[in-house]
């Protein structure tokens, strides 16, 4: 049907071909996130606290501005309360 519409208005291929670009990445960018940052909870049993896995020195911030700031982390101990 796409290509029959297409074929009869060559105009609209691309409106198809953004909208099916926007709908790619509207799903591939979430699952990007579910996969690499570990401050999203999806799996409650296995490991309800995943923030604790994360290391003082560990950056997990999308825009970093200070990036010296987790270097001169990197040296210190984890404290115990």
């Amino acid at each position: 049907m796409v290509v029959s519409l297409v074929k009869a208005n060559p105009a609209l291929a691309p409106l198809f071909l953004f909208a099916g670009a926007g709908c790619v990445a509207a799903v591939s960018y979430p699952m990007y996130l579910l996969r690499t940052h570990p401050e999203i909870l999806v799996d409650r049993k296995n490991n309800p606290t995943p923030w604790n896995r994360v290391q003082q020195h560990q950056n997990i911030k999308f825009l970093n501005v200070k990036p010296e700031f987790y270097e001169a982390r990197r040296s210190l101990e984890r404290p115990t309360y």
